[in-house]
């Protein structure tokens, strides 16, 4: 096991660090997000869109962690969180498909498997099995 932070995971971080930032910011503005999504702007779903740029932050915050991270027992848990919110955020995006714009759900669909093949490359990378 590589007990430094490796290059590809301090760019998974911040390649996740830019996203979540954009994704939290739109959330953070559900007049926006949600008529985005295909969905009817009301108080139920601006409340939802809050809780759910909530969660981003938090992700993205911890992402801004990973990248000034120095060794690998810093962020370990941070990189296995990652994967069961993305994991779970793709059986959820797949069963809720239709619900939503079909190139919106498209597109975070492909989004959550190309971080979800990166933070397991990471995974993968630091512990030494790939």
């Amino acid at each position: 096991m590589t007990q430094d932070v490796l290059k590809i995971t301090k760019l998974t971080f911040g390649i996740h660090f830019i996203i979540g930032f954009i994704f939290t910011i739109l959330f953070f503005i559900p007049d926006i997000t949600i008529p985005m999504f295909g969905l009817a702007l009301s108080f139920d779903t601006h409340a939802l869109s809050l809780t759910i740029g909530s969660l981003f932050a938090g992700f993205t915050a911890s992402s801004l962690f990973g990248i000034f991270a120095r060794e690998w027992k810093q962020v370990k848990i941070v990189v296995i969180s990652e994967l069961v919110w993305l994991v779970s955020n793709l059986i959820t995006g797949v069963v809720s498909f239709s619900v939503f714009d079909l190139l919106i759900a498209v597109f975070i669909l492909i989004l959550t498997i190309a971080l979800i093949l990166l933070f397991a490359l990471v995974l993968l990378k630091q512990e030494d099995i790939f």
